[in-house]
């Protein structure tokens, strides 16, 4: 019989970490809630939503992000999507498709 404890100290996935204008960010989980809050302003046109999601997955002050480039904070959100993904794709899926 297969046994997983996901209470064990070790975690599966690396934390992501993020230097954004000299500081550093890690982001050691990303909860059901922050994900909805994040995805839920992605479908908004707000001017300020790239601040609002990295402050959720940053657990930063929003203000932090206002008077950096978008398109420096549209990488970060990518780079931080892009390693969200890795940690939950199956390895070795489909290699025939």
């Amino acid at each position: 019989m297969a046994k997983y404890n996901a209470d064990e100290k070790t975690s599966l996935f690396e934390p992501i970490e993020i230097t954004l204008e000299g500081k550093k960010y890690v982001i050691e989980k990303i909860t059901d809630n922050m994900l909805s809050a994040v995805m839920t302003l992605g479908k908004k046109n707000d001017a300020n939503t790239l601040s609002k999601q990295l402050s959720i997955l940053l657990n930063a002050d929003e203000k932090e992000f206002k008077n950096i480039d978008v398109r420096k904070l549209g990488n970060v959100l990518k780079f931080i999507t892009d390693e969200y993904t890795k940690s939950i794709s199956i390895k070795g899926e489909s290699k025939n498709a």
